[in-house]
């Protein structure tokens, strides 16, 4: 295991710069793993498909995962001793951190707030803001919302960077569009390239709050992911978003504990043990006194919920990619009711293999793993998209995309099966591959160049013809976006 340095933690838009103490991944002491892992290790893994290596991914995950959710042992947010995540940067604070460390030092005291926003990639589905709008207007005038009318389908986000990722952003000034101007001009195809210890993540959360909770109760209501479903014309056209997942699960937010219940109501009509989840079933930040001048309004757009002491944030899922290959490794996790259990994109197999050192809460969360565009695996130029599709992606950051949100380039090419002798095309969110969507991150730096745009399951090289006119960002769409 290997120290590393620190990082900031991300999406957070701050008046004043106020530093962190970011945490590097600690050891979480697992048998077998080790991070940075070496990408010869981690290859022979992925290439030579058998039982045991694939559990030895799976543990590579998990170990992510103990690492990431472990005690930091400081305090961010005036929330004591938060996990090692949210002690990292966000790329607004990489962004802004002074060159002069007699500066930095004079920030340093300033507190830092926090503010979520909704999914950015949710702005990449055709008509999101106004389907946004057309259901705040009709819950708004109900007199009387059912249970079910009350579900929170709401999610904030964050990204934020790791010591080692952040501090190669800050040297290498890789959120100027000046700078990577420069790096293309330069006659660059990409961005350098990060080092193997860097780490990127995206958080996403909800609120519980009184305005999703049954009335005279402190019963939050949500929904709950029940599983990748079979593609209609509908999820074509409209996605799969989270207000289309039936049933309930609610949480008692009084009950900091933990609770037994494992399963969803589906008639949205009867919580009881069964269905009915403690906040300590949850990585949760309780709002307290203490702290709710640290929380900003969340915010983004037209949607706006104000942050109230008593309500708490829960993690609800949380996208990790580690550069520890040159095509970096992707693992999402996400909330479930039975973790032993869980449904596509996770497997039981996944369940099976998480270690003891993954401890409650974190446990109560699914993992969809996957280190490859397609199975077989390809190289990273000259391969061909044959084999079978590789799924892995995150409920509440894909299910919303629609065929609409995937536009070319690249052109969907699929994948051919020699063994079928048909061409799997995928087409919406709950089909795609986070190293495919991500390997098309890039600027675009020609005028006459075609921007490149999110890409579902099927193999692209590092050198495919789409790339010319626009500068790749080595897998991060973060840099992308916010590099201004």
């Amino acid at each position: 295991m290997h120290n590393y340095r620190l990082l900031l933690p991300a999406a957070l838009l701050l008046s004043d710069l106020a530093i962190a103490h970011p945490v590097p991944l600690p050891n979480p002491h697992i048998p077998g793993y080790s991070f940075p892992e070496s990408e010869s290790q981690l290859m022979d893994w992925i290439n030579q498909q058998t039982p045991a290596n694939t559990r030895q991914i799976y543990r590579h995950g998990w170990g992510l995962w103990a690492s990431l959710t472990a005690p930091s042992g400081q305090s961010e947010f005036d929330i004591p001793n938060v996990p090692v995540y949210l002690t990292w940067l966000t790329p607004a604070e990489v962004a802004a951190l002074p060159s002069n460390p007699e500066q930095l030092k004079a920030q340093a005291s300033t507190p830092r707030q926090l503010q979520l926003r909704v999914p950015r990639q949710f702005q990449r589905v055709p008509g999101f803001q106004e389907k946004l709008q057309a259901k705040k207007a009709e819950l708004s005038a109900k007199a009387n919302p059912s249970t079910s009318d009350m579900r929170d389908t709401s999610v904030f986000e964050m990204v934020a960077y790791d010591p080692a990722a952040a501090e190669f952003a800050r040297k290498n000034q890789l959120f100027s569009k000046a700078e990577l101007t420069k790096i293309y001009d330069a006659g660059n195809a990409s961005i350098p390239a990060f080092p193997s210890n860097a780490v990127t993540i995206k958080p996403v959360y909800k609120l519980v709050s009184k305005a999703n909770m049954i009335k005279g109760s402190s019963l939050y209501v949500m929904p709950a992911w029940p599983g990748t479903p079979k593609v209609t014309p509908d999820i074509e056209k409209n996605g799969f978003s989270e207000d289309k997942w039936p049933g309930c699960v609610y949480i008692d937010a009084k009950n900091p504990g933990k609770s037994k219940a494992d399963r969803t109501d589906p008639s949205c009509s009867h919580p009881n043990a069964s269905n009915t989840f403690a906040l300590g079933d949850f990585i949760a930040y309780p709002v307290t006194a203490d702290n709710v001048k640290q929380f900003q309004q969340l915010v983004q757009d037209q949607l706006k919920q104000s942050v109230e002491v008593g309500d708490a944030l829960i993690l609800m899922a949380m996208h990790v990619t580690t550069r520890e290959i040159t095509e970096w490794t992707w693992q999402t996790f996400f909330w479930t009711p039975n973790p032993a259990k869980p449904p596509l994109p996770g497997n039981r197999a996944a369940a099976a293999a998480r270690p003891a050192q993954v401890a409650w809460p974190a446990a109560h969360y699914a993992m969809s793993i996957g280190y490859q565009m397609v199975a077989p695996n390809q190289p990273i130029n000259g391969g061909k998209s044959v084999g079978q599709p590789v799924t892995v992606y995150n409920p509440y950051l894909e299910s919303d995309f629609n065929a609409a949100t995937f536009t070319a380039p690249p052109v969907n090419v699929g994948i051919y099966s020699p063994v079928s002798k048909r061409t799997f095309h995928a087409t919406v969110g709950v089909q795609t591959n986070c190293m495919t969507c991500h390997s098309g991150a890039s600027v675009q730096m020609d005028s006459k160049a075609s921007a490149i745009g999110y890409s579902t399951n099927f193999y692209i090289p590092r050198n495919a013809p789409m790339f010319k006119g626009n500068l790749q960002t080595d897998f991060l769409w973060s840099i992308a976006d916010d590099a201004k």
